[in-house]
């Protein structure tokens, strides 16, 4: 078995794109295995109700004709995850399918490729719920029901590190392995165990960073390599203007989990609790070491189910107003025109407005208040209904509404809409929302998830058969000389550090928030959750926080205008991270009618005002 392992990842999603130049130079320097991820929930529940994938086909084909030249000239497996996007058998399909046509097109050498799929018939969603072994996952999934399971359009399963494992002991001789929809860390993670390196807890770490890329780097980049050992683990981004920290890590490691020290996944937790993060002397490469796993009995093991169905088809329309003496009327308005529409049309129907900027302009409706000329507010309207017909028509008449409505004080009598392109009032086709995030009890982790293997050779009419091991010299030359320039610019990078300035500032005697900050940040914890991360620059700062205790409950609660203090989840400290952590009930899922933030990245500005003692 080897003394260590080399795992690159050229970008945090497939179809993402990386640099060229830079993979090759990791690649000819030597590594193990190309592993990365290729699908999400955050994007919302479009892929999986409408089959749609997270990159385009074109995309897909400039990404993966690089890995599998890499393939092809080195012998060095790809292991792919959550095929693009949600991991459907379709989507396994999908890629399998680009991949051939790159072997015949580039006249590539015979690859074997392994499949995994990840569909999960609903009949047996069904059988597991009526038995009582499923249930919502995490706090902020809704219980079940017969209905969500009847309206998915199709159920995937996240796959542990099992089936990865079982896939590459049966076909020890794999070039690429395509799964469907998998938990991020497990393709890293199954391939350290089947290396040879069994400690979970650092192999489930390490995949918990890497499947993002470099984005656990400052500044966020796209290329990692990860540098397995018995007892630790080493993280470097590859692009040289990029370097890993303490900080930047451990932040990464609480990056979209609902708690930061206890990680939970198929077959068990992560515990990071013990872990510990330390610079190496480049500067740019950093150690974990500490982290373990604690794994559920056999006869609870769990796999996530995930679901969408459609609601309905929607429509938009979009614009800006700039009068002045409109926008101060502006939360008036709004209600007088849904109404309008009402006595319309009596078919069902949901309106939904959100205006951009306006708080920031408008103080009140006495023209003397305003300081300086507003600019526009901006105007995104959408509707559901039951047809495309009736949304569009909706929307059609609201957009009418909102350029002639008359209003007090009214001197632009020609028009008050800003429209940016005609039509301004869209179709957008079905809506979708996620019907199924849930736990469901399996008893042999590998079973669910059917394992192919095929050959795929160049077809006869394409070129000849290229020989492997070697890359033509002009690529070769190429690529030398650009390691040359990473390698030389390593020395002169450097990394620019913005002071934070917000206005209004804060009342004397207290600083903002975001002033001893280094990370504030919001994002998905699944379609039904937002969770917060906190991070301190420094020891000081972190007590001189803890110690004035504005950060609590009750402070997430008045933020966030939370009503029940169930739908807080989570609120901690934790600090071998110098992070505060809360996690909230989302008001509406992820990518539904009513959610305006799908990736929930805009939550954190509330925060970064909030104001501490001095």
């Amino acid at each position: 078995m080897p003394d260590e392992l080399k795992i690159l990842t050229p970008i945090g999603m497939l179809g993402y794109s990386f640099s060229e130049d830079i993979f090759w130079s990791a690649v000819e320097d030597g590594v193990d295995a190309i592993i990365l991820d290729s699908g999400s929930t955050d994007s919302g529940p479009s892929k999986l109700a409408f089959g749609q994938t997270s990159a385009s086909r074109e995309a897909y084909v400039r990404d993966l004709k690089i890995l599998v030249s890499a393939c092809h000239y080195h012998g060095v497996p790809v292991l792919i995850g959550s095929a693009a996007g949600d991991g459907t058998n379709r989507h396994v399909a999908f890629l399998v399918q680009i991949v051939s046509e790159i072997i015949s097109s580039e006249g590539l050498r015979p690859l074997k490729v392994i499949t995994i799929e990840a569909e999960i018939p609903k009949s047996t969603v069904q059988s597991k719920f009526d038995a009582g072994l499923v249930t919502p996952c995490g706090g902020g999934a809704p219980a079940l029901k017969h209905a969500d399971i009847d309206d998915a359009v199709v159920v995937v399963a996240q796959m542990g590190l099992e089936p990865w494992i079982k896939a590459m002991e049966a076909h020890p001789d794999f070039d690429m392995i395509i799964a469907g929809r998998s938990y991020d860390p497990a393709p890293y993670a199954a391939y350290c165990v089947y290396r040879g390196f069994p400690d979970l807890g650092l192999a489930y770490h390490m995949g918990k960073i890497m499947e993002c890329g470099a984005s656990c780097a400052v500044p966020k980049s796209a290329e990692a390599l990860a540098i397995v050992r018995r007892d630790s683990f080493d993280i470097r981004p590859l692009d040289a203007s990029a370097k890993c920290t303490p900080l930047s890590v451990a932040a990464h490691t609480m990056y979209e989990k609902s708690r930061p020290d206890l990680l939970a996944g198929p077959g068990g937790v992560l515990d990071v609790t013990a872990s510990k993060f330390e610079q190496l002397p480049d500067g740019r490469t950093l150690r974990v070491s500490g982290s373990s796993f604690l794994p559920v009995p056999k006869d609870m093991y769990t796999v996530k189910l995930e679901a969408a169905r459609v609601t309905g088809h929607m429509a938009m329309f979009i614009g800006s107003i700039r009068d002045p003496i409109l926008i101060s009327q502006l939360d008036a308005l709004v209600p007088m025109i849904e109404d309008r529409l009402r006595t319309v049309y009596t078919f069902k129907f949901e309106l939904l407005v959100r205006l951009y900027g306006k708080g920031a302009l408008v103080e009140g409706p006495d023209m003397s208040r305003f300081t300086s000329l507003p600019t526009d507010v901006g105007v995104l309207g959408k509707v559901l209904a039951s047809t495309q017909e009736e949304a569009k028509a909706v929307a059609n008449l609201a957009k009418i509404f909102f350029i002639h409505a008359p209003y007090p004080g009214q001197v632009a009598t020609a028009g008050n809409f800003i429209m940016p392109f005609s039509p301004c009032d869209i179709a957008l086709g079905p809506a979708a929302e996620f019907c199924i995030y849930h736990l469901m009890q399996v008893d042999d982790p590998a079973a669910p998830f059917p394992i192919t293997a095929q050959v795929i050779e160049a077809r006869p009419s394409e070129a000849t058969v290229k020989a492997s091991g070697v890359r033509p010299a002009k690529k070769a030359k190429a690529h030398g000389n650009s390691r040359s320039k990473i390698k030389a610019d390593i020395t002169t990078a450097a990394l620019v550090n913005y002071s934070i300035q917000l206005s209004p500032p804060a009342a004397p005697g207290f600083v903002h928030l975001a002033s001893l900050a280094n990370i504030i940040r919001t994002k998905n914890s699944g379609p039904f959750e937002i969770t917060m991360d906190i991070m301190f620059r420094d020891d000081n700062a972190y007590k001189r926080v803890f110690h004035s205790n504005v950060l609590n409950r009750k402070t997430i609660s008045s933020l966030y205008d939370i009503g029940d203090d169930g739908d807080i989840l989570v609120c901690m400290w934790w600090e071998p991270a110098l992070a505060f952590k809360a996690t909230i009930r989302r008001v509406a899922p992820s990518g539904s009618f009513r959610d305006d933030d799908v990736h929930g990245s805009g939550f954190h500005v509330p925060l970064m005002y909030l104001q501490i003692p001095e």
